[in-house]
């Protein structure tokens, strides 16, 4: 079940983008779900020459952009301004 949802996902992500919340609500599964598969995409996307890519999250106050954020998760507060404001971060494969 799981590995059917990893390819569904990579299929979705080759054609458009889509936040990690998105794919919860098409799956219907909590989006914790969603992170762990996006992570284990990542790594087997190498062994095609693919790549995850993702669209930084980004503060809605003060334009912060979350560059160098490890995580895939939406992050909970801007280190600049500490506004809890963020926009999801996007993906695609590419």
């Amino acid at each position: 079940m799981i590995e059917t949802r990893r390819r569904e996902i990579v299929e979705l992500l080759e054609k458009d983008k889509m936040s990690a919340k998105q794919l919860s609500d098409f799956f219907r599964v909590e989006v914790g779900f969603i992170l762990e598969d996006l992570k284990h995409i990542s790594i087997s996307l190498k062994n095609v020459h693919k790549k995850l890519k993702e669209q930084f999250s980004v503060c809605n106050v003060c334009g912060y952009e979350f560059r160098n954020r490890e995580k895939l998760s939406r992050p909970s507060k801007c280190p600049k301004c500490k506004s809890e404001d963020n926009t999801e971060p996007v993906f695609w494969i590419d």
